[in-house]
C-alpha cells in the first residue's frame, strides 16, 4: 500500500521487490498482481543468491569493480561474518564458499542496478541479511539513495535514516532548542511517557515482553514433536517429497548455497545436535561466572544476542563484541572491573545463537583479571544501579540505564546515541574519551526530557515490519501516510 501510494501520488515506479512467502504476507501473489511490471524475488531465493531470470541472464555481462572492493574491504569482512547465521552447525559454510557467495551477490546486484537504474531503495529495517547488505554497499558506492527504518524506545515510534552507521542529526535541532526549558513529562506523547515510566519502575515490570515469549518458545523448540508439527504445517515446506526442506537459508555442506536443501531427517538431526551444543555452551559460561562485588568500581557491559541486526551491521566493526570489552579495558583505570553478562537468548533452542559463539570466546574474555562474567540470575537493574557506567552496542539496556541516571557507552547506531549522557564510540579518538566522560557525567532529568521531546517531534507512529501490526494501535491509513512522508523526507536529503 505504501508502494502504491508512492506510485499513484508521487510518480515512483516500483521495479524490484523482495518478498516473503505465503506463510508471512503472501506478497509473492499480491505484489506481481498489484505491479505487473515488477521483478519479484522470493525471500529464500534472495538469501541463497538465486536471482530472477531478468537479472541472472545479465550475470556474465556484470563485472566486479575493483575500486568498490578496495573501498569496502572492511565491509566484506563484515559481510562474511554476517553469513554466520547461514552456517547452522558452524562447519558447513567455509570461508571460500562465503567469499564466492559475496562476489556472486555483488555481480548480481551490479547487474540489477545497471538494468533497472533505481533512484531509491527502501528497506523495512537495517540491511542485515547478507543480500540486502551487499545491495546497500553498492547503493552507497553508486550514490543511490537508501532508506531504512528504525524503531525508537517503543515499537510504534519510527524514523528512517539514509545511513546505517549513524542516525545523523535528525533530533539535534529540537534537542538543542528544548534544552534548558522546563519540560513536563506529562506533555510527552502517551506511548513515549508510558515507555519512560515503565523503565523507571521495577525490573519485573520493565523487562521487555519478548523475553517472556522467548522463554516459552525455548521450552517448546527443544522437543522433536514441536519441530515436526511446525514444519509439517508450514506452507513453504510442502516440497518435502522431492527436495525436502528448501525454504531455509541454512547451508547444507553437501550442496552449494544455491542448491542447498535438507531432508526432514537431516534437519532434525542438525537441530538435535544444536540443542546439545547450546546446553553445553550455557553450562560452560555458567562455570566461568562469579558473583559481583558491588564495592569495587565497575562498568557493566551487556552483550547482544547474535547473529542479529543490532550488531551486524548495527555495530560495524564492533560486531565482534570482544572488541568492545578490550576497548573498555584499554581506556579505563586499572582499578575498574568490566562485568559482562551474556544475553539469555544466546543459548535458546529456537534461536541461532550457537552460530555466533564458541567456548573460547569466554576463555579469552576472562584471561583479563579485570573481566568478570555475571550469572544469569542477577537481573540487569541490579547490575546497573551500582555501576560506574553501562555499556552496550545498541541495546535497550542503554535506554534503561539513561533513565536509571547512569552514563552510557555505546558502540553502534541507536536512537539515543545523540543524548548528552551517551558516548558513542567509533574509533580510538572517541574511545580515548571514555574515562573523562564517566568522571564528568551529571544526570539532568530535564535534559533527558528534552531529548525525548525532540524524539517525539521527529518520529512518527507506524508499523513497518512483519508481525508488528498486532503490537500497536495504529490505523492502517495513518500508518501508510506516515511511512510515505518519511520516505519522501529521507529521499529529499
Amino acid at each position: 500500500m505504501v508502494a502504491r501510494k508512492l506510485q499513484d501520488e508521487y510518480g515512483f515506479e516500483p521495479v524490484y521487490w523482495i518478498g516473503y512467502e505465503q506463510a508471512f504476507d503472501n506478497s509473492g501473489e499480491v505484489i506481481p498482481k498489484m505491479f505487473p511490471n515488477i521483478i519479484f524475488q522470493p525471500f529464500w531465493n534472495a538469501w541463497k543468491g538465486i536471482f530472477p531470470p531478468e537479472i541472472a541472464e545479465k550475470y556474465a555481462e556484470s563485472f566486479i569493480d575493483i575500486d568498490f572492493l578496495k573501498k569496502n574491504a572492511l565491509n566484506e569482512l563484515l559481510t562474511l561474518k554476517m553469513m554466520d547465521r547461514m552456517d547452522y552447525d558452524r562447519y558447513s559454510f567455509n570461508c571460500m564458499e562465503r567469499e564466492r557467495h559475496f562476489i556472486n551477490l555483488v555481480k548480481h546486484w551490479t547487474a540489477c542496478i545497471k538494468l533497472l537504474k533505481p533512484d531509491i531503495v527502501i528497506s523495512a529495517v537495517l540491511p542485515h541479511r547478507v543480500y540486502d547488505y551487499v545491495l546497500y554497499l553498492l547503493c552507497k558506492y553508486y550514490n543511490i539513495k537508501y532508506v531504512c527504518f528504525q524503531y525508537s524506545l517503543c515499537t510504534e515510534r519510527v524514523f528512517a535514516v539514509p545511513d546505517i552507521l549513524s542516525i545523523g542529526d535528525i533530533f539535534d535541532k529540537d534537542y538543542k532548542n528544548l534544552s534548558g526549558e522546563n519540560i513536563r513529562k506529562e506533555d510527552l506523547p502517551y506511548e513515549i511517557l508510558s515507555a519512560y515510566e515503565k523503565v523507571k519502575s521495577d525490573y519485573s515490570i520493565a523487562i521487555p515482553l519478548y523475553m517472556g515469549k522467548h522463554e516459552e518458545l525455548n521450552k517448546k523448540a527443544s522437543r522433536i514433536t514441536f519441530l515436526a508439527k511446525r514444519y509439517l504445517k508450514h506452507p513453504v515446506s510442502r516440497g518435502f517429497m522431492k527436495k525436502g526442506i528448501n525454504a531455509t537459508y541454512y547451508k547444507n555442506r553437501k550442496y552449494s548455497v544455491e542448491n542447498t536443501h535438507f531432508s526432514m531427517l537431516e534437519y532434525t538431526f542438525k537441530k538435535k545436535r544444536t540443542f546439545r551444543y547450546n546446553k553445553f555452551l550455557k553450562k560452560y559460561y555458567a562455570s566461568l561466572t562469579s558473583q559481583p562485588d558491588f564495592n569495587v568500581p565497575y562498568i557493566i557491559f551487556f552483550p547482544h544476542y547474535q547473529p542479529e541486526a543490532t550488531t551486524s551491521p548495527g555495530g560495524d566493526i564492533f560486531v565482534n563484541q570482544r572488541l568492545c570489552v578490550e576497548t573498555l579495558l584499554k581506556y579505563t583505570p586499572d582499578e575498574y572491573s568490566i562485568y559482562f553478562k551474556e544475553h539469555p537468548n544466546q543459548f535458546m533452542s529456537h534461536m541461532e545463537g550457537h552460530t555466533s559463539r564458541i567456548k573460547e570466546f569466554y576463555d579469552d574474555l576472562v584471561r583479563s583479571p579485570r573481566v568478570k562474567l555475571m550469572p544469569f540470575e542477577i537481573d540487569s537493574y541490579t547490575l546497573i544501579r551500582s555501576a560506574k557506567a553501562v555499556s552496550t552496542v545498541t541495546g535497550t539496556v542503554g535506554w534503561e540505564a539513561m533513565v536509571q541516571q547512569k552514563p552510557v557507552i555505546v558502540f553502534g547506531i541507536i536512537w539515543y546515541e545523540r543524548y548528552s549522557g551517551v558516548l558513542r564510540v567509533f574509533d580510538e579518538v572517541s574511545s580515548s574519551g571514555i574515562k573523562a566522560f564517566i568522571e564528568n557525567y551529571k544526570f539532568n532529568e530535564q535534559d533527558l526530557l528534552a531529548y525525548l521531546s525532540a524524539l517525539a517531534k521527529n518520529t512518527f507512529r507506524a508499523y513497518h515490519y512483519v508481525d508488528t501490526k498486532n503490537q500497536v494501535q495504529i490505523k492502517e491509513e495513518e500508518c501508510i501516510i506516515n511511512l510515505v512522508k518519511e520516505v519522501l523526507r529521507v529521499a529529499a536529503i
